[in-house]
């Protein structure tokens, strides 16, 4: 590998080659508390040159994979896109659909569908595997974004996949996941509360994303059309209505915050509102936005000290939030169980969007330290 020495630690400056060996390999992960054999995985952000050279905005991930004389990487499912370009060798592709795989061939794998890899005695499979948004799938080993066999939640077991309790306890296990990203420990830590600085940073990246959340409401307000949904969205709606204000106003945003990743991780929100039906919208909006709001405000209510009255941001959606979660889930409880596993996928969409947007924030307010 070759780059200027004068460089920028991690930056490259002329043509760089990488070999595969060159790229840290991981054989397994621990999801839950069982360890999956993973044949062998080398995620390019596992390598400093590449990590570097691959762009944030759009994240695309890419890793090499093996799976070689009988291996197997069993049935799972993640919330994002993948595609595996077979490279060398074959492979049996198990899960939804079931086919053996040549050199050449391309699997194409939506959110939450049910996929894995076995090889023969004997035979080898040498592949590609490319997300297209946020982490890698393996990108931190240690909190994988995968779930395996039939079950998408942690802790539960097949017949969740059909239920309303069963989508509890996923949206459930990944708020709690969702309550170990950065910017919790940046809250966690203090230094918001001890640092002015750091703290109008912190507020003028978060009024990115508290515009977006007015926006998202009154899309979903304006193309709704079920009558009973329409009043008690127009119910929350008014809760939230002018809360981007206060927060600009009471804590004085007047920064431009130019980050195109927060940008494009809270416009998607937006959109959704015109793309996916009432119940995933009810999914998306309350639990998994303001259940995220409801431990967001709790987190941050504090950082103000003494300055923070009843009718502070923080303040208010630490409370309110919490009646927020509970809107339109009577609409759930009357769906067939063939409904849910959809339910599931924007579930785990959302979340992942969610720690995207608290991740960008963190590193927002961090740059300026």
């Amino acid at each position: 590998m070759t780059t200027s020495p004068t460089a920028a630690p991690g930056a490259l400056t002329t043509v760089t080659t990488v070999t595969r060996e060159e790229i840290r390999p991981i054989t397994s992960v621990t999801v839950d508390g069982t360890t999956h054999r993973l044949g062998q995985q080398r995620d390019f952000r596992r390598h400093p040159a590449l990590s570097a050279f691959l762009p944030e905005t759009g994240r695309p991930s890419f890793a090499w994979v093996r799976l070689r004389d009988g291996e197997e990487l069993a049935v799972h499912q993640h919330p994002t896109s993948s595609m595996i370009l077979v490279c060398r060798g074959t492979v049996r592709l198990l899960g939804d659909t079931e086919r053996s795989l040549a050199e050449g061939d391309v699997v194409c794998v939506p959110p939450g569908c049910l996929h894995g890899f076995r090889t023969d005695p004997g035979e080898e499979f040498h592949g590609l595997s490319v997300q297209f948004a946020g982490a890698g799938l393996y990108e931190d080993e240690r909190a994988p974004r995968v779930s395996f066999g039939t079950a998408a939640a942690p802790g539960g077991d097949s017949r969740d996949q059909e239920t309303l309790a069963g989508l509890e306890r996923l949206n459930g296990a990944l708020a709690e996941r969702h309550t170990r990203n950065s910017l919790f420990g940046l809250l966690r830590g203090g230094r918001l509360r001890d640092d002015p600085q750091m703290r109008a940073r912190f507020v003028a990246a978060l009024y990115v994303w508290s515009c977006h959340f007015q926006r998202m409401l009154h899309a979903r307000q304006a193309v709704c059309v079920d009558p009973a949904l329409q009043d008690e969205y127009e119910t929350h709606l008014r809760d939230e209505y002018g809360h981007d204000r206060l927060l600009r106003d009471h804590y004085r945003v007047t920064a431009e915050v130019d980050d195109p990743i927060l940008e494009a991780a809270c416009t998607w929100f937006v959109a959704q509102m015109y793309q996916l039906d009432e119940a995933q919208k009810v999914v998306l909006v309350h639990m998994v936005v303001e259940t995220s709001g409801h431990l967001f405000g709790a987190a941050a209510a504090d950082i103000h000290g003494p300055d923070a009255g009843e009718d502070d941001f923080f303040a208010l959606h630490a409370v309110a939030d919490d009646d927020h979660r509970r809107i339109g889930r009577h609409r759930l409880a009357d769906l067939p169980p063939s409904e849910f596993p959809r339910l599931r996928a924007i579930c785990r969409q959302a979340w992942d969007q969610i720690d995207l947007i608290h991740e960008r924030i963190a590193d927002w307010t961090l740059e300026g330290r």
